[in-house]
């Protein structure tokens, strides 16, 4: 039982990990969010033209990296300069890079963590029981995962209404498309294929985890018994 829930636990973990390291991915590419904006057809509906696109996409993408403190720009709408963001959509806009920078402190921790893991490991001698841990743990994130993504894929509003409502404390992602030009410009569809292109990073990254440490525990064998 012990051994089943220590499995459980590090396929959680290693699932968080890569689903943390593939959103960020995604977040901080701005030739896919560029790309999606114009095969969505969203920013004709307000007017921006293709310049503005990528220069929205570059902006947003550095803001949510940290590397810039403003998350507005000035862009054109129906050949009239101004500000693309409101007031309350900045205000959201500041919690987001807030929320990203938590991912990146998260994402630091269970690296180091799982550094740390492998260094004590290698010099207690069980380097082999480590590696054949990290395939095992990454199959079984790669089961976990799936299964979430099939859950979440059967009513996606309803799970980008619950991620939101545990990861802000207040209403301010609740945009009025009537007045916030954001949520026309980010229709849900664009968060529907962010999530897929994020599941599907995350998912190569888990393979690529199983595929290493499996070729890396058989080597080892091997050199042993030779």
């Amino acid at each position: 039982m012990k051994r089943l829930v220590g499995n459980l636990f590090l396929a959680v973990a290693l699932l968080v990990l890569a689903a943390l390291l593939a959103v960020q991915g995604v977040a901080y590419d701005a030739n896919f969010i560029s790309r999606e904006l114009l095969q969505l057809g969203s920013p004709q509906t307000i007017g921006m033209g293709d310049a503005d696109v990528y220069r929205y996409a570059e902006h947003t993408a550095a803001y949510l990296r940290g590397s810039l403190s403003d998350p507005n720009l000035e862009v054109t709408l129906d050949d009239t300069p101004r500000w693309f963001l409101n007031e309350r959509e900045i205000l959201h806009m500041q919690d987001v890079q807030q929320l990203f920078a938590g991912v990146r402190y998260l994402t630091g921790l269970l690296l180091l963590l799982l550094a740390l893991w492998g260094v004590w490991a290698y010099r207690r001698a069980s380097f082999q029981t480590y590696l054949i841990k990290l395939t095992r743990g990454a199959i079984g994130a790669i089961l976990i995962g799936a299964l979430l993504a099939l859950f979440i894929s059967r009513d996606f509003n309803q799970s980008f209404i619950l991620f939101h409502l545990l990861s802000f404390s207040n209403d301010l992602w609740l945009l009025d498309p009537a007045t916030d030009l954001l949520i026309n410009l980010l229709p849900e569809q664009f968060f529907a294929d962010a999530a897929l292109q994020t599941a599907l990073r995350a998912g190569a990254l888990l393979f690529s985890l199983a595929a290493a440490t499996c070729w890396g525990s058989r080597k080892r064998d091997k050199s042993r018994a030779a």
